[in-house]
């Protein structure tokens, strides 16, 4: 886990780990990369394709919720779930709600 300011080289660390990794024989699929926004794991996933090319497709680089959700999707039996679950944001909540006591 990396944490520190805007600007301090989070994303550049975690990169040059990622690619360490892989060039001592990690396998690229069992590498799994969580960050905040989206714009982080674009830039992840930016420098690694220009680092390893093609490995870096089969690494799951995502923000937290898209990988929870990637998840939720590849589990969904076990947790009790249909395949096509809707997860709803706060506007949609709140409009439901509405909608409810409608």
């Amino acid at each position: 886990m990396v944490l520190a300011g805007a600007g301090s080289g989070k994303t550049r660390v975690l990169v040059h780990r990622i690619a360490s990794l892989v060039e001592r024989g990690v396998r690229p699929h069992r590498i799994l990369a969580v960050t905040f926004t989206n714009k982080a794991a674009g830039e992840m996933r930016e420098r690694l394709g220009t680092m390893l090319g093609f490995a870096a497709h089969s690494m799951w680089i995502s923000t937290f919720h898209s990988t929870c959700a990637r998840l939720l999707r590849l589990y969904h039996e076990d947790v009790g779930l249909s395949r096509d679950f809707t997860i709803y944001d706060d506007d949609d909540q709140r409009k439901i709600v509405r909608d409810i006591l409608k």
